[in-house]
């Protein structure tokens, strides 16, 4: 077993991450709440657990954890024990689909059938439940999924953190100080509470990976088109999850072509049960410093991952591919010019009755979108593109890593005083959205982006890595993260668990609960 001291590198400091209401590590490693979908499976085949106990053991724990957490919606509890019995019976007849019984989280953003889907809106709480599933739903529904709650997120995935006036404040289980991030917050605190064994985010700004990095999640935001989401080219629905082996199986029953989505791509890209080896690979590092400085745990971490990346026989390189902070207003121009903005404008009509954040970017981006913003955008993304071919794989380089997020200290309440709110880094408060480094991958959305976990600041909270490869040359990007994984100290074993500690001294009043 790794040392869990070679893991929390930040600022010199080891930080305590014990479980909550665990005798022991052996008694942990029993508990089912946590265990990897991959190895439930394996239980569930052999007939040693059963997918209603899992259930149960994460319904007992969301009920007794989530008022400090508050990352669910809406509890579908007999839905899912229906499900559970289902999946049951296949496993007894002998015929289980790839998923079966394993619960997914699913972010409140999702069309599912019989449920409503308030996008994190005072607007949408009384709007009426769904007649379909959308196609990740239909998807992983015939995979097997039980689906057991919705989980929160930032009014119409418009913030980095995850906060909103319907649903309030979602905190980070491993600080409860601290953010989750944004906008599949909801999703990452339950992953990494135990309240699920995998979950569902999206990602337009980095979605996915921010909560990725801050929970210590593996996250996939994936090239357009090849999880069925939408016509949005900015826009991704992917998987979470405590390991790489199970964002592998998820990731593998949510791709391909779907008849409810144009964008849809066809054939199927299979991912494999197993990677090959990268040794011999060349890797570029960009710590984007246009875009952020790094909090000294950042570049802690970083250093640390890069040295486990060299050990895999691959050579590393710094580029500096000359990404700016200042271009995120040409990306929003061109995301409030799609579909997005006519949602967003529709809200502006209720100001009292949105979220501060969200009339904060109306602000932000008021006379910059339509045709003028959409051409802006398409200059800085052909820019961008040419950077990372002509620096990047041009030169020979299989991949790019650089971090998810400059920081971990991201207050549980940003984004309530949007023009005031900050983030710390190396003590020093920074307004403004910058701290997420993400940002770029989604202007650049044909390339594949995994957010795999890389150590843990010294206010408790995770800090993660992106993988970035080639356009739709995921296999590449899953490669890189499977020998990282397989190289670096896991989380979510041994005494590697959140402590829902809270540890508030970076932290200003709460304004809502």
């Amino acid at each position: 077993m790794h040392d869990r001291r070679e893991f929390l590198v930040a600022s010199g400091q080891l930080i305590s991450a014990v479980m909550v209401g665990r005798a022991s590590d052996a008694e942990a490693a029993k508990d089912p709440v946590y265990s990897p979908a991959t190895e439930l499976l394996a239980r569930f085949r052999e007939r040693k657990l059963f997918p209603m106990e899992v259930l149960e053991a994460q319904i007992e724990r969301i009920e007794a954890l989530n008022d400090k957490v508050n990352c669910i919606t809406y509890k579908h509890y007999d839905e899912a024990r229906t499900a559970a019995r289902e999946s049951e019976r296949r496993y007894r007849l002998g015929n289980p689909r790839p998923l079966e019984g394993i619960t997914v989280a699913v972010k409140d953003e999702y069309q599912t059938k019989g449920w409503v889907t308030t996008k994190g809106s005072l607007l949408l709480k009384d709007a009426p439940p769904a007649t379909e599933d959308n196609a990740v739903i239909d998807m992983l529904r015939q995979a097997g999924a039980v689906f057991h709650v919705q989980t929160t997120a930032p009014e119409f995935g418009s913030w980095m953190t995850t906060v909103s006036l319907l649903w309030g404040v979602t905190r980070n289980p491993w600080n409860l100080a601290y953010s989750p991030g944004g906008s599949s917050g909801g999703s990452g605190a339950a992953l990494a509470a135990g309240f699920t064994t995998l979950a569902l985010g999206s990602d337009l700004g980095g979605s996915i990976r921010i909560p990725a990095s801050l929970c210590g999640l593996y996250g996939f935001k994936p090239p357009f088109g090849r999880v069925p989401t939408s016509e949005i080219p900015y826009l991704s629905n992917g998987p979470m999850a405590r390991t790489f082996d199970d964002l592998n199986l998820v990731t593998r029953a949510m791709v391909g072509p779907h008849p409810l989505v144009h964008s849809s791509l066809r054939p199927r890209l299979e991912f494999p049960g197993e990677y090959a080896p990268v040794e011999g690979w060349k890797v570029a590092y960009d710590p984007a410093p246009g875009l952020s400085q790094l909090d000294t745990s950042v570049r802690s971490a970083m250093e640390g991952a890069l040295e486990r990346v060299k050990a895999l026989g691959v050579m590393v390189e710094p580029v500096d591919l000359g990404f700016k902070s200042a271009d995120l207003n040409a990306y929003l121009a061109g995301v409030f010019s799609t579909s997005i903005g006519e949602l967003l404008t529709t809200a502006a009509k209720y100001p009292d009755e949105i979220s501060p954040y969200l009339r904060f970017l109306l602000d932000r981006v008021q006379g910059k979108t339509g045709p003028g913003g959409v051409a802006v955008t398409e200059v800085l993304l052909g820019d961008y593109h040419r950077r990372a071919q002509q620096q990047l794989f041009a030169r020979g380089f299989q991949a790019l890593v650089m971090p998810t997020v400059a920081t971990p200290f991201v207050p549980a309440e940003h984004g309530l005083k949007p023009a005031e709110d900050t983030v710390t880094i190396d003590a020093k408060p920074v307004t403004g959205l910058t701290f997420a480094l993400t940002w770029v991958w989604n202007l650049l959305g044909r390339y594949p982006v995994v957010s795999a976990p890389v150590g843990i600041g010294p206010n408790g909270v995770p800090i993660g890595m992106q993988i970035v490869a080639n356009t739709f040359d995921d296999l590449t990007a899953y490669r890189l993260a499977a020998a990282f994984a397989r190289a670096a100290p896991p989380l979510f074993t041994g005494s590697m668990f959140p402590d829902f500690r809270e540890d508030a001294s970076a932290v200003g009043s709460r304004a809502i609960k």
